[in-house]
C-alpha cells in the first residue's frame, strides 16, 4: 500500500465544471457542490492570469482503457476512480466511454488539443484566514482546494470502418491512419484542403466519424467531409479571446497545508492492484465486442436460440461489471480514508478472478461458441441451397403442410449445451457479496464437436443427407413430381436422445423416424451366372442405412443407346435375373436402392452378354 505525500496535485478536468477556490475530495475524486466563494474569499486581484496558447495533435490507433486514459493524461489514482464509476466525465472526456462494438472494426482517433490561458490564485491568498466556512476542516468533506486552472479545449474525432471477412483489419487500419494523418496538415485558419489519391478518396467514403469535444456544435460530424469542415472551424469556436474555453487541467492544493484538522488522502492502492482491476474491466469490454461479433454471424441469424444464449451471456457479463465496479468503488474510498486495508481490495480481485466470470472460463466459453458456430456454418454451406428453418416451431409449419408428403430434416440437436454454464453465471450473480473466494468449479461441458464419436456421426449424416437430397436432380417428369412431394430441411432443436445431429423423416405431417439413415449408394452388384441371353445378379446394399432399404430399381440398356429399361423390385430381395438379352451385346446396368421416400441412389455396371467385356462403375 502506498502512503500519499502532500504536494500540489494536477488532475485533468475531464469535462467537470472546475472553478478557482472550489473544494475537491480526492478520496472519491468529486467536486464539493456549492459556490466556490461560499468556501473561499478572493477577488480578481488575487488571480494571476497569463496567456498560454498552444495547439497540438495526436493520432491514436489503440482503443484500450490504458491508452485512452493516457491520451487524457489521467493519473493512476484518477483512473482507479474512473474504473470504479466514481467519476462522471463530460465533453471531450466522453471519449473514455466510447468503445468499439466489434473486433471487425478498424478505428483511428485524431486528438485536437488547444490551450488558451492559465489562471491561479496567488500563494499569498492561500490561507485559512480566507476560508469562509471552516467547518469543512472539522467535517472532513474535502481534501483539496482548486488553486490553478489551465483553460482551453480538446476534441476527439473517432473514425470507424467496418471490416469484412475478406479484408484484413490491420491493412484497413493502416490505410485509415494514412488518410487521417493528413487532416492536421490543413491550415489552422481553415484555408486549404486535404489532398487525397483516387484510392484514398474512395476509401474515405467507407468510414464514419464520431466527435467528442469541448465545443458547442449545431450538429455532429458523421463522415470525413464533415470532420474536415469542423476541424477548420475549431479555432474560432473558442471565441476571439478564448472566452469560451473550458478547464482542461486543474491544480489542487491540500487543505492539510492550511489546517491540520483537514481531511486528506491517506493511502492509495498499489499500481499492481490497479492493473488487475483494469485488466478485469478491459476483459469485460473485450467480451462484449466478441459477443457482438458472434451474434452477427450467419449461424446466429439462422438459429436465434444461439443468438439469445450469447446475448444472455453478454448481459450477465455486464451485470458482473457493474457489481465489480460497485465493490471497487466502496473498497477504494475506504482504503483512501484508511478505513480498510488493501487486503480487502485483493479479496475483491481474487473473488472476481476465481468466479465463473474469470478470464479462463470466459475465454473457454467464447472459444467453444466460436468453434461450434464455425462448424455449423460450414455444414450449412456444404448443404446449400437446402432451406434452413430456425426452430422446431418453424419446422412444424412445414411438416403440417398438406402439399408435402415427405420431409427429410438434418437436425442439429445439441446447440444449447452451454445452458448449464449460463446457469452458473446467474447463480453466482445472485450470491451475497461476501461469499467465499473459493475457485468456482463448474461442470465441464464437452461440446458435440469436441466429442469424436458425435462429430464423426454428424459428418457422416451430413454426407449421406447431401447425397440423398441431391440424388433426385434429374429432368424426367417422375422425378419432378417426386421432388414436389419431398422437402429437404436443416433445423435445430434440443434432442438429448440423439446428441450432436440426426436425420429425421416425416411423412404426412408425422414423425416417422428420428434416427433416419438414408440408404447409401448400393455396393456394385455381382454376377452370379450369365448366358448368351440372360444374366443373374446379386444385389448388396451398403451397410449404412440398409435397414431402411425397401427395394431396388434396376435399369439396363445396350451400351451407347439412350433408352433405359427399368425393373423394380418391391422387396429387399438380393438376387434378380434378366432374360431376353441380345447375344454379344454390351449392356449397362444401374442399381438404385429404394426407401420409403422412393429415393434413388444409383450404382452402374457395364457387361456383355455371354462374357464380361469390361467392368466400369461410375
Amino acid at each position: 500500500m502506498q502512503t500519499c505525500p502532500l504536494p500540489f496535485l494536477m488532475v485533468p478536468a475531464l469535462g467537470r465544471p472546475f472553478l478557482l477556490g472550489m473544494l475537491y475530495d480526492c478520496r472519491n475524486d468529486t467536486l464539493i457542490p456549492g459556490n466556490c466563494k461560499d468556501w473561499f474569499i478572493y477577488s480578481r486581484s488575487d488571480v494571476e492570469s497569463k496567456t498560454q496558447e498552444n495547439t497540438s495533435f495526436e493520432l491514436l490507433a489503440s482503443d484500450t482503457i490504458s491508452d485512452k486514459s493516457s491520451a487524457l493524461n489521467v493519473s493512476a489514482s484518477l483512473k482507479a476512480s474512473f474504473l470504479s464509476g466514481l467519476v462522471n466525465v463530460d465533453g471531450s472526456a466522453n471519449y473514455l466511454n466510447d468503445i468499439k462494438s466489434s473486433n471487425h472494426q478498424a478505428r483511428v482517433t485524431l486528438k485536437y488539443s488547444r490551450t488558451t490561458k492559465f489562471d491561479q490564485l496567488t500563494m499569498n491568498h492561500l490561507g485559512s484566514k480566507n476560508m469562509t466556512y471552516t467547518e469543512v476542516f472539522d467535517k472532513g468533506t474535502a481534501t483539496h482546494v482548486v488553486t490553478a486552472i489551465l483553460y482551453g479545449a480538446q476534441a476527439f474525432f473517432i473514425f470507424d470502418r467496418e471490416v469484412s471477412s475478406s479484408e484484413n483489419t490491420q491493412d484497413i487500419q493502416g490505410n485509415l491512419e494514412v488518410i487521417i494523418k493528413k487532416i492536421p496538415s490543413i491550415s489552422i485558419e481553415g484555408k486549404g484542403d486535404v489532398t487525397l489519391t483516387d484510392r484514398e478518396k474512395q476509401s474515405k467514403d467507407t468510414f464514419s466519424c464520431k466527435f467528442y469535444g469541448d465545443f458547442a456544435l449545431d450538429s455532429n460530424p458523421v463522415n470525413y467531409e464533415d470532420a474536415i469542415n469542423l476541424y477548420k472551424s475549431l479555432p474560432k469556436r473558442l471565441g476571439e479571446n478564448g472566452e469560451k474555453a473550458v478547464p482542461v487541467k486543474v491544480w489542487l492544493y491540500p487543505l492539510k497545508k492550511l489546517d491540520n484538522r483537514a481531511a486528506q488522502l491517506l493511502r492509495e492502492i498499489s499500481e499492481n492492484n490497479l492493473y488487475k482491476a483494469e485488466a478485469i474491466i478491459q476483459q469485460m469490454t473485450d467480451v462484449k465486442m466478441r459477443c457482438n461479433d458472434l451474434m452477427r454471424q450467419p449461424t446466429a441469424k439462422n438459429f436465434p436460440d444461439m443468438k439469445r444464449s450469447i446475448g444472455q451471456f453478454r448481459e450477465y457479463c455486464e451485470q458482473f461489471t457493474l457489481m465489480f465496479q460497485k465493490q471497487l468503488a466502496h473498497t477504494l474510498t475506504s482504503i483512501r480514508r484508511d478505513q480498510l486495508d488493501e487486503e480487502k481490495l485483493m479479496e475483491v480481485l481474487i473473488r472476481a478472478e476465481r468466479s465463473p466470470f474469470g478470464k479462463l472460463q470466459v475465454e473457454e466459453y467464447l472459444s467453444r461458441r466460436q468453434q461450434e458456430m464455425d462448424t455449423v456454418e460450414s455444414f450449412i454451406n456444404k448443404l446449400h441451397p437446402v432451406k434452413v428453418l430456425s426452430s422446431e416451431h418453424e419446422l412444424n409449419k412445414v411438416v403440417t403442410d398438406p402439399k408435402v408428403q415427405y420431409i427429410v430434416c438434418y437436425c442439429f440437436t445439441s446447440l444449447n449445451d452451454e445452458e448449464e454454464y449460463l446457469s452458473d453465471l446467474r447463480k453466482w450473480l445472485q450470491t451475497d457479496e461476501s461469499s467465499t473466494n473459493d475457485i468456482h468449479q463448474s461442470n465441464k461441458v464437452e461440446l458435440w464437436i469436441k466429442n469424436k464419436e458425435l462429430h464423426q456421426k454428424a459428418r457422416r449424416y451430413l454426407q449421406e443427407f447431401q447425397e440423398f437430397s441431391q440424388s433426385n436432380t434429374t429432368s424426367n417428369t417422375q422425378s419432378n413430381t417426386l421432388r414436389q412431394n419431398i422437402q429437404y430441411i436443416i433445423s435445430a432443436f434440443c434432442d438429448t436422445n440423439n446428441p450432436g445431429a440426426s436425420i429425421r423423416l416425416y411423412e404426412a405431417g408425422s414423425l416417422v423416424n428420428d434416427r433416419f439413415s438414408p440408404p447409401a449408394k448400393p455396393s456394385p452388384p455381382t454376377i452370379l451366372s450369365m448366358t448368351h441371353e440372360r444374366v443373374k445378379l446379386s444385389l448388396k446394399p451398403a451397410d449404412y442405412g440398409k435397414e431402411f432399404v425397401t427395394g431396388y430399381k434396376i435399369g439396363y440398356r445396350i451400351h451407347n443407346e439412350e433408352k433405359w429399361d427399368n425393373h423394380t423390385i418391391e422387396t429387399p430381395a438380393q438376387e434378380v435375373t434378366f432374360k431376353g438379352l441380345q447375344p454379344n451385346k454390351t449392356y449397362e446396368f444401374r442399381c438404385s436402392s429404394m426407401c420409403k421416400t422412393d429415393q434413388i441412389l444409383r450404382n452402374n455396371r457395364r457387361l456383355q452378354t455371354g462374357w464380361i467385356l469390361e467392368e466400369q462403375w461410375r
